[in-house]
């Protein structure tokens, strides 16, 4: 049987190199907080922590839409409180109107301040975002829903589109509601409607007769106004559901990526402390060997 001194050599230089390798990963693994320096160090984890990584990443974009759909929700809500209570107001003037006791005078007064409140039901139905877009214009953000025409009625210039935001994996929630199927569209819709009550109670003489038949149609806008604002309450509580419910996957999904991404501080410490004894072992045994001939193993 043949001993080879080379032999002996080149087994001991392999291990040196090899431990080497093992006490710079670890090192690494402790200066750089990450298990991993390169996929190929674990492809099996590195996969793991490619998915996790595209998992949070969705989850954000849910989160975000999240946040962008509640504020439109509430601006719209707000609004369509300030067109219940403003449509309230002239619903009171109506009754008022009507009591039997008012002079030609007094429904004027009265006239005039529904021409006020009309201005304001305007400014509500034409509420920009703060992107600079209008809420109730569909589609047509950059489009103001109700304008005057030539003949100085407000007419709907938006559309009936609704949009629509991904919250969450298959689920999908509408961010607004287009004018069109609250205040009307067209001509018919609930300005004129108000512009024609002021109207009548400003023409010499008043008449309570063209001024009360407008009523049906305000009732009806009013309705409209108090069901919106009731789906939106719905919807409200859907994302702040669903805010939890991501909040709680995200959480789960980043502890679950560090326990693959993430270096466990002392499983390292204590790894690299027996490599760097490993080493130290194996440089000694090297040097001795290195001190060796093919004379010293035969005797």
């Amino acid at each position: 049987m043949r001993l080879s001194t080379q032999q002996f050599f080149i087994q001991n230089l392999v291990n040196v190199q090899q431990s080497n390798a093992n006490v710079f990963k670890y090192q690494q693994q402790m200066s750089t907080g990450k298990k991993l320096s390169k996929p190929s160090d674990d492809p099996l984890a590195a996969t793991q922590i490619n998915k996790f990584e595209r998992l949070i990443a969705r989850n954000e974009v849910f989160s975000r839409n999240v946040d962008v759909a509640e504020r439109r929700l509430k601006l719209e809500e707000s609004t369509l409180t300030l067109v219940i209570d403003t449509t309230l107001r002239i619903k009171d003037l109506s009754l008022q109107a009507n009591n039997g006791g008012m002079s030609d005078a007094d429904l004027k007064i009265i006239g005039g301040e529904l021409e006020q409140l009309l201005g304001q039901l305007a400014g509500a139905v034409n509420t920009q975002d703060a992107q600079g877009e209008y809420l109730f214009s569909g589609f047509k953000g950059q489009t103001q829903p109700y304008q005057l025409d030539t003949a100085g009625n407000y007419v709907y210039r938006g559309d009936e589109g609704q949009r629509f935001l991904n919250v969450g994996e298959n689920t999908t929630i509408a961010s607004t509601d287009a004018g069109a199927g609250i205040f009307g569209t067209g001509e018919e819709n609930l300005l004129n409607t108000v512009k024609r009550m002021a109207d009548s109670l400003n023409a010499d003489p008043p008449n309570l007769q063209a001024f009360n038949a407008e009523r049906a149609d305000l009732d009806r806008f009013f309705e409209q106004s108090i069901t919106t604002r009731s789906q939106i309450g719905a919807r409200l509580k859907v994302l702040e559901d669903q805010r939890e419910q991501l909040a709680d996957i995200k959480l789960f999904t980043q502890n679950t990526l560090s326990s693959f991404q993430d270096t466990d501080y002392y499983e390292a410490a204590s790894k690299l402390a027996l490599e760097q004894n490993a080493l130290e072992a194996t440089y000694l045994t090297f040097s001795k060997i290195q001190q060796l001939s093919l004379f010293n193993y035969l005797r």
